[in-house]
This record gives structure tokens, C-alpha cells and sequence, in this order.
């Protein structure tokens, strides 16, 4: 959550990466409230003849996350959600302009959840949903990463039950990364080693060193160790990838000049069953 104070208007801000919450006015209506008793200097001020003056405020969120079918997501980007919408219903003989409520506060969404479709489309060619259009900026792209980052969440999550959905154009764990650094997915997991020492805990990125035959304490020269590395760095990615048992001994072969035992070798040893 973020919230600050520019040109006498006070912004507060949030981010929820599941299903809308419809209690996000009152949560913000909580937040507001705190923040502009913040700016009250005392509590005799506020029972003084003097006016107390305020900020505007103007409540925010940015929803993100992947919805399994369309029909899950919203019409438009942007809507609105109110505090009054939360309102206990009453009796129609009550229904008067006496039961309008008193106290309201409006959140300003915008949306971008996507289907895990087009978050697949996304990855394989850049094409984004018709309906993020309008809202082409920083905004945008801190959504799609966000939701990038999600995908690849819920893969490392899923590899243990059944394989995940990958991109079709992917034929290789080397494609994958590119791509995911090239739509700004994990680019500063993938690329910053201070800060992938730190956070890179579910997609290891050990897993992409040994890949690139890089590993971290491996000596320069020594090629025989660095070339096994590369094989482990392999499968290890591959499976985390829910990328098939067969196609990982078939790149093996392919890119190592490994024969078909020593590929199903390899695989037996390190092949988390």
C-alpha cells in the first residue's frame, strides 16, 4: 500500500493480486481516516471555532492476477467500488431518500487480470488484451509484470500435480528466459545477482547459472565441470518448467552431443521423482 500527500491531494493506493475484495472501500475508508487525523496538530484544534482544512481524498487500487476464464473478468479496465454497496439492505416501506447513506467512499480500480490465455499470448509475441489500450505507461507495465511474475508463480507451484500451460513457441529453457526477460518478467531476478541472492527463492537461480555454465565457485578452465553443470542446470530448469522428461533427455542429446545413455543416466540421477 502507498499513500502520500501532492497539491493539496491526498492519494492513497493498493494493489490486491487475487479476486477483487469488495471491503477494499472500507479498508481504504480506515486508511484515509488515519492519515487525515495524521494531520491534525491537536486535539483542541478539532473542538476550536477555527476551521480545520484537509487534503482530497482520492482512493486507488491496482488489481492484477490470472483468472481461469473470461467470464471471470471485468467488461473495462476501469470501475468503481463504493462503501455503500456494503450497505445492509432495508425494508422497501424504508426506501427514502432518509436511507441514502451519509457516508460514502469510492475506490477507483483498474483491472488488468488476465486469462492465463492471454497471458500465454503475452509471452509468446507481446500482444496484450484490446481493453488495456487506453492505458498504455508505467501503470501497464508494472500490471503485465505483475501478472508474469503470478504465471510463473503458479507453474513452480503446479509442476508437482500435472504440467502447466507453457508458451507454444518455447523449445528450449533458453528460449523461455528470453522471453521472459524480454516482456520485463523476472528481468531483474534473471539479470541482478545482488538482487537474486536475496529473493530468487522459488525459481532458483542457481538452476539458470549451472544453465549458462556459470556457477558461482566453479573455477575458470575447468570445462569438464562446467559442462556437467550445464546439464544439471538443464534438467533441474526443465522440470521446475513442467517441460516434459522426454524432451529434456531429447535437448540433452541435441545440445550436449550426449549419447542416449548417458542423457538417461544424467536424468536418473537428477530427475526429482
Amino acid at each position: 500500500d502507498l499513500s502520500f500527500v501532492t497539491d493539496a491531494i491526498f492519494y492513497v493506493m493498493t494493489e490486491n493480486q487475487a479476486t477483487v475484495c469488495p471491503n477494499v472501500p472500507y479498508r481504504l475508508l480506515e486508511y484515509i481516516t488515519t492519515g487525515l487525523r495524521s494531520t491534525v496538530d491537536s486535539e483542541k484544534l478539532l473542538y476550536s471555532r477555527k476551521r480545520v482544512y484537509f487534503p482530497i481524498p482520492k482512493l486507488y487500487m491496482v488489481q492484477t492476477g490470472l483468472e481461469s476464464t473470461a467470464e471471470k473478468l471485468p467488461e473495462q479496465v476501469q470501475y468503481d467500488i463504493r462503501l455503500s454497496d456494503s450497505y445492509l439492505a432495508v425494508e422497501e416501506q424504508y426506501k427514502s431518500a432518509l436511507t441514502e447513506p451519509d457516508l460514502e467512499a469510492v475506490v477507483h480500480v483498474y483491472d488488468f487480470r488476465m486469462t492465463l490465455k492471454e497471458m500465454l499470448d503475452y509471452i509468446e509475441s507481446g500482444t496484450q488484451p484490446e481493453r488495456f489500450g487506453p492505458y498504455q505507461g508505467d501503470l501497464l507495465d508494472y500490471a503485465l509484470t505483475a501478472n508474469g511474475i503470478t504465471y510463473i508463480q503458479r507453474a513452480v507451484k503446479k509442476e508437482k500435480q500435472n504440467k502447466y500451460d507453457m508458451p507454444e513457441n518455447v523449445t528450449s529453457v533458453a528460449d523461455y528466459l528470453e522471453l521472459l526477460i524480454k516482456r520485463d518478467i523476472f528481468v531483474d531476478l534473471l539479470t541482478d545477482k545482488e538482487v537474486c541472492d536475496m529473493t530468487m527463492a522459488q525459481f532458483s537461480r542457481d538452476d539458470i547459472l549451472l544453465y549458462q555454465g556459470r556457477e558461482e565457485g566453479r573455477e575458470e578452465g575447468r570445462e569438464e565441470g562446467r559442462e556437467e553443470g550445464k546439464k544439471i542446470g538443464v534438467i533441474h530448469t526443465y522440470q521446475k518448467l513442467g517441460i516434459p522428461y522426454e524432451t529434456a533427455r531429447q535437448y540433452i542429446m541435441e545440445e550436449f552431443g550426449t549419447n542416449a545413455e548417458e542423457a538417461e543416466e544424467l536424468l536418473r540421477s537428477y530427475w526429482k521423482v
